[in-house]
């Protein structure tokens, strides 16, 4: 978005976290601010490093990164309009708290429902003591949404839920936007490095084996046992034509090794670079959406949902709601129940066994990417609506409600 608003003429600032979540590193000591080549601004506000995703820790470094910003903000030029991720729910609520008194258009963009998927974390004393800071939480929640310009998420489920929790009617400026991957295509040397290094690992299309994988943080809120364990449990003579890639790193990560060991067919990667991920896709016959069945995800369409299909991958999952509906409807899923290794091994089993199909589950799979996930028609209209609030001054959502948006 950053890259995309600066082409089209914007001075962009894109404010991020000192720290990489996915790689759990720092990525400056103190709060930089840096003009980057591509065109806009970068300002990483300083956060503590933390190491679980689910954690004291990660909440103190939202909270410094909420209070950096309100320290920072009020020194730069004052912006036409805010977009905000959500969550942090703190920097959210900062960032709303600064437009407001700034009287600055401000759109909040849902990706995940907390503090509501709280309560599928812990349980019994856990709950109950975690039940301050959910109340906490709500508060933030609800001055956010109701002060907001418009409320945008993922999926139209998404913006219904951030409507409904912060006790707001729908109005014509809140809008879903499909979670889309970068469309700029990696260097063709990084193309080179990233080909040699997965014929060394073994990953070479052609053969006869059917080749999977999934990349992404591996969290708790992931089944992605569930399918290592298939995989173990397979037959011997399944497993000499079954290749199971998994990238990245997380809190299942030691768990997950563990379980594979021995098995030659399970290729733990660690964390690869976009090229690297880039290859790997178009070497694999399906990708894997090991997520649980949770209130979010279940109105949800997970990133690697258009990252896999614009690879021309068919999609093995155990999620219900949106993500199997669609998959069903179009002909590209293959499915498990949740949490059940022997569902997860035959599934595994029909996948190999459906090779023949590959070929048109491709094509498919890439009209399916072009029609609901293409990154040129998604940022365009996320960029037109940004524009559009910039250029009307809206600044709180009772305007916005009574405004059409000009899109």
């Amino acid at each position: 978005m950053a890259e995309r608003l600066a082409r089209r003429g914007h001075q962009v600032t894109w404010w991020n976290s000192t720290v990489n979540h996915q790689r759990k590193e720092q990525r400056a000591s103190t709060t930089t601010i840096a003009d980057r080549p591509e065109g806009y601004k970068l300002v990483l506000l300083h956060g503590r490093l933390y190491a679980k995703n689910v954690s004291i820790g990660r909440i103190v470094s939202q909270v410094q990164n909420a209070r950096e910003f309100a320290r920072i903000a009020p020194t730069l030029p004052r912006p036409d309009v805010i977009l905000c991720g959500y969550p942090p729910i703190e920097l959210a609520e900062a960032a709303v708290r600064f437009a407001r008194s700034n009287s600055v258009p401000v759109a909040v963009d849902f990706r995940d429902m907390w503090p509501d998927i709280i309560a599928e974390y812990v349980s019994g004393l856990g709950r109950f003591a975690a039940m301050p800071a959910v109340a906490y939480w709500s508060r933030s929640l609800r001055y956010t949404v109701r002060n907001a310009t418009a409320i945008l998420g993922v999926t139209d489920g998404f913006v219904d839920w951030a409507l409904r929790r912060g006790g707001r009617p729908r109005g014509p400026l809140d809008r879903a936007f499909h979670l889309a991957i970068n469309p700029t295509p990696p260097a063709q040397s990084d193309v080179y490095d990233a080909e040699r290094f997965w014929d060394e690992m073994g990953i070479v299309s052609g053969r006869e084996q059917t080749i999977g994988c999934f990349a992404g943080t591996l969290s708790h809120r992931l089944d992605i046992k569930t399918l290592v364990q298939a995989a173990v449990q397979l037959p011997e003579t399944d497993k000499q034509t079954l290749k199971l890639v998994i990238c990245g790193k997380g809190d299942q990560d030691d768990e997950l090794r563990a379980l594979g060991r021995k098995e030659k067919h399970i290729v733990f990667a660690g964390w690869r670079t976009a090229a690297e991920i880039h290859v790997l896709l178009r070497r694999c016959h399906y990708g894997a959406v090991p997520y649980f069945s949770t209130s979010d995800f279940v109105v949800h369409y997970p990133n690697k949902v258009g990252e896999y299909l614009g690879a021309g991958l068919p999609i093995m999952t155990g999620l219900t709601g949106q993500v199997r509906s669609l998959l069903k409807a179009r002909g590209l899923g293959y499915f498990y129940n949740e949490g059940d290794v022997a569902s997860a091994a035959r599934c595994l089993q029909l996948i190999s066994a459906d090779r023949s199909s590959f070929e048109t589950k491709q094509r498919m799979a890439r009209e399916v990417y072009k029609e609901l996930f293409d990154p040129q028609q998604i940022y365009d209209n996320f960029c037109e609506l940004l524009e559009h609030l910039a250029s009307e001054g809206l600044c709180n959502n009772n305007i916005a409600s009574d405004r059409a948006a000009a899109l």
